[in-house]
């Protein structure tokens, strides 16, 4: 059995139909364009429901896009929930750090070498490839726009090896009348890396993996993260899941 026909059986078997069902070309269709790990958790989800007597399933075509179109929406919001924290402590990063280390009213600890830290350099050079490659010259970005070239695990590397610089930002505080616990260094450490597999495996359009946190606790730990650094995620989360269906505030 080619891998078609592999996938084709497994959807057969589970919506219970045969090939002479009349919507069973656009199931034989569908195993070829769609993304398998998803498919998969829908068909399991529509077996559990079609299994029950008071189902109302007319199209069973229809049903199963439109659980599987769920979980696209569900990756899709998580997706831009990623991007929203890699965004935020990149920003903040980079604004702490460059006020520290940088001459009076300027932005140049990425460019003066005697400013520049012997802890940055090695993410720093992985960017300077980067912006080689971009056919960019570095002495004429700023710190923002070096740090665009930084990926999420030299981003948890910079917040280590800068703690005493950026720990303060992480002390215990009031938000939105409750009690935010501080987060010390390895804590932020092991958040950052469950944070990042779970990144890891959505920008690879997969689900979580089994071994991954789960969605509401790596939900709880982004924002615990923002809100220590002063981002309202209630604002943003309201213009990508306005009903909080799928990303669900703890805070």
């Amino acid at each position: 059995m080619n891998l078609q026909d592999k996938s084709l059986a497994n959807v057969l078997a589970k919506i219970q139909i045969t090939t002479s069902d009349n919507e069973f070309s656009k199931f034989e269709h569908l195993v070829t364009v769609t993304n398998q790990a998803y498919l998969k958790i829908s068909l399991n989800e529509f077996e559990n429901i079609k299994s029950k007597e008071d189902h109302n399933i007319v199209s069973n075509f229809d049903f199963l896009m439109k659980l599987y179109n769920k979980h696209l929406k569900e990756h899709q919001v998580m997706f831009l929930l990623f991007n929203i924290f890699e965004t935020a402590i990149r920003s903040k990063a980079t604004i702490e750090l460059s006020k520290k280390y940088s001459s009076v009213n300027t932005d140049d600890w990425l460019h003066n070498p005697v400013k520049t830290p012997t802890k940055i350099e090695s993410p720093l050079g992985q960017a300077r490839i980067k912006i080689r490659q971009d056919g960019e010259d570095i002495n004429s970005l700023d710190s923002f726009e070096i740090f665009d070239y930084v990926m999420l695990g030299q981003l948890k590397a910079i917040y280590v090896d800068f703690w005493s610089d950026l720990s303060h930002l992480f002390e215990e505080k009031i938000k939105h009348n409750k009690t935010l616990s501080k987060i010390g260094k390895n804590k932020l450490k092991g958040m950052f890396d469950e944070i990042r597999k779970a990144r890891n495996d959505n920008a690879h359009h997969k689900p979580f993996h089994r071994t991954r946190r789960r969605r509401h606790q790596i939900i709880e730990d982004i924002e615990l993260i923002l809100l220590h650094i002063g981002f309202n995620l209630h604002d943003a989360i309201n213009n990508i899941d306005p009903q909080h269906k799928i990303i669900i505030l703890k805070y």
